[in-house]
């Protein structure tokens, strides 16, 4: 008999913590359109938009980096074609540059940014170069994304930061519930010395 509510209490406590791993899994966010800044996404033409972009000027300094990866619908297993993301970062400082010519939103994220759109396959990439941290501030170096599906409004997704920044600790990931997937990503370096890091999207339901 003690065996028996022993194996009741074992399989109540294997359930609970199913559903506490699967809570939120498929959920909408109540909070999924609330956005600051992410109309900046329509501050280039949206038309004949390629899967693959090239941020910076030419003899912008820093790190190159490529970042790439696939866009998936909310099964996590099809791809999302036609989807658009619009990318901005820091430069090698840890500030958003400007020219002094910039309008609307382009004033704030400066001229390290982009947009690409999702190809057949999902992907997506982004040559660039390796953002810094704010200079005054306790925050990882990072790149913000927002997506823009077809047919729906745009929102933000988990910035990208990366392995080994030392801001990206317990308390940093505690506070990011993965918006559109981890941004957690790590970075390689390769022959050529430029760095290269994945980042899968998984589109919100």
């Amino acid at each position: 008999m003690r065996d028996r509510i022993w194996q009741f209490v074992a399989t109540l406590t294997a359930l609970s913590s199913l559903a506490t791993a699967t809570a939120g899994l498929g959920q909408e966010r109540s909070n999924l359109y609330v956005c600051e800044g992410c109309e900046a996404i329509y501050e280039h033409s949206l038309d004949d938009l390629s899967w693959h972009t090239t941020i910076p000027p030419e003899g912008e300094p820093g790190e190159p980096l490529v970042l790439s990866g696939r866009v998936f619908q909310p099964d996590s297993r099809t791809p999302a074609a036609g989807v658009i993301i619009y990318a901005y970062h820091t430069n090698a400082e840890g500030v958003y540059p400007t020219r002094g010519d910039e309008r609307d939103w382009g004033r704030r994220h400066g001229y390290l940014r982009g947009w690409v759109e999702t190809d057949a396959e999902g992907r997506y990439q982004f040559t660039t170069i390796r953002p810094a941290s704010y200079p005054s501030r306790n925050a990882p170096a990072h790149i913000h994304l927002v997506v823009k599906e077809p047919g729906r409004q745009e929102y933000w997704i988990d910035q990208v930061v990366f392995e080994g920044d030392p801001w990206v600790d317990a308390g940093y990931r505690a506070d990011h519930d993965g918006r559109g997937g981890s941004g957690i990503i790590r970075l390689t370096k390769d022959e050529s010395g430029t760095w290269r890091g994945q980042r899968d999207i998984v589109l919100e339901p």
